[in-house]
């Protein structure tokens, strides 16, 4: 398989309204979903020592940022992602996986057998929106044409109520390596925190988001048009590589299984879809 094949390939992805790309895109949400499950007490085990550890990082813990912070809860950024991303390493529940170079993307990034799997962990406080995530360009895949040599993302229009932006993708949305096809996966886990006190924040409950292909999301169904799905991101005009925002209410309707929650309650876990009814992976 090489690179003078990849319109063929492309093709195929898209046949029957993206089928085969919607089969690979929940069985694989559902894999991690069930990895993440059988972790959940230990993840939040190590999310919530953080108030033990404290008198020891506290003297120098991370500056607030932003526009007039409240002062009132210590950043927590880097407690989500770093917990969330090793485990999804150590247990992310495919039997052969390798891990690729490439240049950017998301935080977490695999082969399986059958796809390239991208995983971003977003923490989010009671400041933030839990209802949303915010992407960058290199973390949305596009409509992947082959020009010239090289696959080139087409240019989204993104429609918000008050303004609209030229949003481009930059993530593939298929790559070819070693001979072989894999159709990335975009995966975000909402890493959802309270605030008790000032340095007491513990995990209130995760979310797994799966985020369609490119090929869906920009050719074949086009889910872009689906409304409120895709709005413009929070930066300034003069921001040359604009973000996105995905609001996960409207992603939800396309398919439950494409937002599942994990709630805890009571030292237990239970997971429920976006839409409140029980789940199983």
């Amino acid at each position: 398989m090489t690179l003078s094949e990849y319109d063929n390939i492309r093709q195929s992805y898209l046949a029957y309204g993206g089928k085969e790309l919607l089969r690979l895109e929940e069985a694989v949400t559902r894999t991690v979903l069930k990895a993440l499950f059988e972790k959940a007490l230990l993840i939040q085990r190590d999310f919530n020592v953080s108030i033990e550890t404290s008198p020891f990082w506290q003297s120098y813990a991370p500056l607030q940022r932003g526009h007039k912070p409240r002062g009132d809860a210590f950043p927590w950024g880097e407690v989500g992602e770093k917990v969330i991303e090793a485990y999804v390493y150590a247990y992310n529940g495919f039997a052969n996986v390798s891990y690729p170079g490439i240049p950017y993307g998301h935080d977490v990034r695999f082969l399986t057998d059958d796809a390239f799997v991208q995983i971003d962990a977003k923490s989010t406080g009671p400041t933030d929106n839990a209802d949303e995530v915010v992407s960058s360009p290199n973390q949305v895949t596009g409509d992947g044409l082959l020009e010239n040599g090289y696959i080139v993302n087409t240019v989204q229009q993104v429609k918000g109520q008050i303004s609209t932006i030229d949003f481009l993708p930059e993530l593939a949305p298929i790559f070819l390596i070693r001979s072989k096809a894999f159709p990335v996966v975009t995966l975000y886990i909402k890493v959802v925190y309270r605030v008790i006190a000032r340095g007491n924040q513990p995990l209130d409950y995760l979310e797994l988001i799966c985020v369609p292909n490119g090929l869906l999301m920009f050719d074949g169904p086009k889910y872009q048009n689906t409304k409120g799905l895709l709005i413009p991101g929070k930066d300034e005009v003069h921001v040359v590589r604009k973000r996105t925002r995905i609001r996960l209410d409207p992603l939800a309707n396309l398919a439950e299984w494409r937002c599942v929650k994990l709630i805890y309650s009571n030292d237990t876990c239970v997971l429920k879809t976006r839409l409140g009814n029980d789940f199983t992976p």
